[in-house]
């Protein structure tokens, strides 16, 4: 076996380029890897994970100019990103060229090609948080020596694993193929693809064999080599996995970011048990923490400049660097982004407010919720004593045909500023 090496570490191919159009509207401005999760985008919390384990070469297979421009604007060429992580010896950021990929397999078999990779490449989606021990998956792929290994999870038997590609395997933990979105009680095991891919060397080969039919490597690159009698192995993870779809899960990912489950995610600057106050925050407001002025209850982090006024009520929530809080306002279960204004007597529970958005006063966001988030998109003013219900989301009018094209989403209503819709229920 290798020592721990930089070679025991695979380079890292992050599959970008999808629309991330279930977000909207978090991601009109931007791509979905982007959209942060307590002020970290979900692609560099991944990052974090596989930087901090020993992956130093990062390629972003991103595509069209709005994820490639927004990507490489946030990681450049990823000097910062190292720096913030004490690494030294690292390799810089590349990007795939101006190549109109048909897919994830497609965009694997240019990068390969267009970078010269020819050893073990590790394949990641750019909207999961994953916990996992890459040392002990990597000695898994040696071990087995596939073309593939795909990193599963199980799912407990109260979670619905119909939404997902679920896996037949055998004893070996060989797999056979992917069932993908079961009907319930049909599905093969409780194990579900992660989107977390290590490929041999080989797999070079066998993508110019494919040349035109491989596309996207889900539905195209894993039937082929399980039907061509190609090994295939899955490697289960006991981690905490989850894949950024939906407002819902972004919200149930900041959640458990805040709450502790998710174990690489990185809290500064402790307040007390399960509470995080940015220092320069933290200076603003401690007085009317102290007098009880200012309530913090459970798991909370603040960012940092933040202004929070007297009457505040802040519960399992975060709150982006840079956000206005006035008076009497009330914040329970939510994710606040960056710089957002929060007028006095507000009332939020259970939504996610996007980044450079006013809530103007009275307003109550998260009315009868329990599953559904409500979501505020990013640069919305939402008017004065607006009542906003779980399940719906809000954007400026300017994007309502953007919106309305997905095909996904119904028209609640409009005003002068702002389109309100939900999503179709199929």
């Amino acid at each position: 076996m290798q020592s721990h090496s930089k070679a025991m570490f695979p380079q890292v191919l992050a599959t970008v380029g999808g629309s991330g159009t279930r977000l909207y509207p978090l991601t009109l401005d931007q791509p979905k890897p982007l959209v942060e999760i307590c002020d970290t985008a979900i692609i560099a919390n991944l990052f974090r994970v596989l930087a901090s384990q020993g992956c130093r070469r990062f390629v972003l297979g991103s595509k069209g100019a709005s994820n490639t421009l927004n990507l490489s604007n946030y990681f450049k060429a990823g000097e910062g990103f190292f720096k913030r992580l004490g690494i030294t010896d690292h390799q810089d950021f590349s990007y795939q060229p101006l190549y109109n990929d048909t897919g994830s397999a497609d965009s694997m078999r240019y990068c390969i090609n267009y970078f010269d990779i020819k050893e073990d490449l590790l394949v990641v989606s750019g909207d999961n948080l994953i916990d996992i021990n890459l040392k002990d998956f990597v000695e898994f792929h040696r071990k087995h020596n596939p073309v593939l290994t795909v990193a599963l999870k199980e799912l407990g038997p109260d979670e619905n694993v119909s939404q997902y590609g679920v896996a037949r395997l055998d004893d070996e933990m060989r797999i056979k193929g992917f069932v993908e979105k079961p009907k319930i009680g049909s599905e093969p095991s409780r194990m579900i693809n992660t989107a977390f891919y290590l490929f041999s060397p080989e797999i070079r080969d066998v993508l110019q064999k494919m040349g035109d039919r491989a596309r996207d490597i889900g539905g195209d690159l894993i039937p082929y080599l399980t039907e061509n009698g190609y090994p295939v192995y899955g490697y289960p993870i006991s981690g905490y996995w989850i894949d950024i779809g939906t407002p819902e899960r972004l919200h149930q990912a900041a959640i458990d970011c805040l709450s502790g489950r998710v174990r690489h995610f990185d809290r500064k600057y402790h307040y007390r048990p399960n509470q995080w106050i940015h220092p320069s925050t933290l200076n603003k407001i401690e007085r009317y923490l102290d007098s009880g002025d200012i309530e913090l209850v459970g798991n909370v982090s603040i960012g940092r400049n933040c202004h929070i006024e007297k009457g505040v009520v802040i519960e399992n929530s975060h709150i982006g660097h840079t956000s206005l809080i006035e008076r009497d306002v009330e914040i329970r279960e939510s994710m606040i982004m960056s710089f957002a204004n929060i007028q006095h007597m507000t009332s939020i529970h259970r939504a996610i407010v996007g980044r450079h958005t006013t809530i103007e006063e009275h307003s109550v966001l998260g009315v009868n919720g329990a599953g559904q988030v409500a979501v505020i998109g990013e640069n919305v003013t939402l008017p004065a004593e607006s009542v906003v219900a779980s399940g719906t989301r809000v954007a400026p009018l300017k994007y309502s045909h953007s919106i309305l094209a997905t095909g996904r989403f119904m028209e609640l209503g409009i005003d002068e500023r702002n389109i309100y819709f939900t999503e179709k229920i199929h």
